[in-house]
């Protein structure tokens, strides 16, 4: 795998993350339409550490497991775990209900683990992707059988 990514928490850094994304991807052999979801939760991410963490620093690695790529994003911004529940009304019109929680939302459906814990003054966000090909099966299987155990 690379070295890590060691990004400003400026929205001007966030052009970065896609070639970082992608060649982990590659390296884990995930397809490109998955890398692609992968990118869009990073992305998110990303941007709510820029937008509300007050980080000063943010760092992605990339670590491959024996199914799945991981990236971690690690910033020393206030702290917060987007894989709590989300209060967000998806029944309530767009218009009615208040703003926020879309994004906790996105990273959770584009993402096939996520999981967060808070060390040493820094938000540890790990965002897992699985690789179809190690276990076996077609990112729309694997779709569906999650929409069927529901």
């Amino acid at each position: 795998m690379q070295d890590p990514l060691i990004l400003t928490p400026t929205m001007d850094e966030t052009a970065r993350l896609q070639p970082f994304v992608v060649q982990a991807a590659e390296e884990a052999g995930i397809d490109s339409r998955e890398a692609k979801r992968l990118l869009l939760a990073v992305e998110e991410a990303v941007a709510n550490v820029i937008s509300y963490g007050q980080a000063t620093a943010i760092t992605l690695r990339a670590a491959e497991a024996a199914d799945r790529l991981v990236l971690t994003i690690d910033d020393d911004g206030v702290p917060f775990d987007p894989t709590r529940g989300t209060a967000t009304d998806l029944t309530v019109p767009p218009d009615q209900r208040p703003p926020g929680g879309m994004g906790i939302i996105l990273m959770q459906s584009m993402a096939d683990s996520l999981s967060y814990q808070r060390t040493g003054g820094h938000n540890i966000l790990r965002i897992g992707k699985l690789n179809m090909d190690a276990i076996g099966m077609s990112p729309v299987d694997y779709r569906l059988m999650l929409t069927r155990d529901m």
